[in-house]
């Protein structure tokens, strides 16, 4: 029963997380009118508007962090508790917390410029609602690899090069 538990929550806090960290690059680069984007919203529109309704996507940013950073901080002390271990002092389970957002972060960009690449290649002129999410996403992150990479035969290896710089930071975090 108790890995049962354990797994239930770990997997609400990491769904939550996930809302979370995409609302905020979802709300500076994704059209409101997007229907993905609608519903992000909408599933973290409860945990956001207790502490303060603002239209100012850096202040909803910072926010969003620092929640996400705050249930991730009381996830670890929940998880550490429920186990019976004893746990790192307040200030590395904070910057632990910061370190696996971060992470998150990372990973959610990893697949996103992984599908957008997919979606690019087998079908270039589609505009769902589902690959329109996605591009506006992605295309802000790949814009500046793209101004400094040369386009040979047509290619664009602006997704390579995100992919790589991604994983590099990433395993320097972890």
């Amino acid at each position: 029963m108790t890995d049962l538990a354990l797994f239930l929550f770990t997997t609400l806090i990491d769904v939550v997380l996930l809302l979370l960290v995409i609302r905020i690059f979802s709300s500076r680069w994704v059209s409101e009118y997007n229907q993905i984007n609608k519903a992000i919203r909408m599933m973290t529109d409860p945990l956001l508007s207790p502490l303060g309704h603002s239209s100012d996507p850096l202040r909803l940013a910072i926010v969003s962090i620092i929640l996400a950073i705050m249930i991730e901080f009381l996830s670890g002390l929940i998880l550490f508790g429920m186990n019976c271990i004893k746990g790192p002092g307040v200030l590395n389970l904070f910057l632990f917390s910061g370190l696996k957002i971060l992470d998150l972060v990372l990973t959610i960009f990893f697949f996103s410029i992984i599908l957008h690449a997919i979606i690019t290649r087998l079908m270039p002129n589609q505009h769902s609602s589902p690959s329109d999410f996605i591009r506006q996403l992605v295309v802000p992150v790949l814009n500046p690899i793209r101004r400094h990479l040369p386009v040979p035969a047509g290619l664009d290896f602006s997704p390579f090069v995100a992919i790589v710089l991604i994983q590099s930071f990433s395993l320097h975090i972890n």
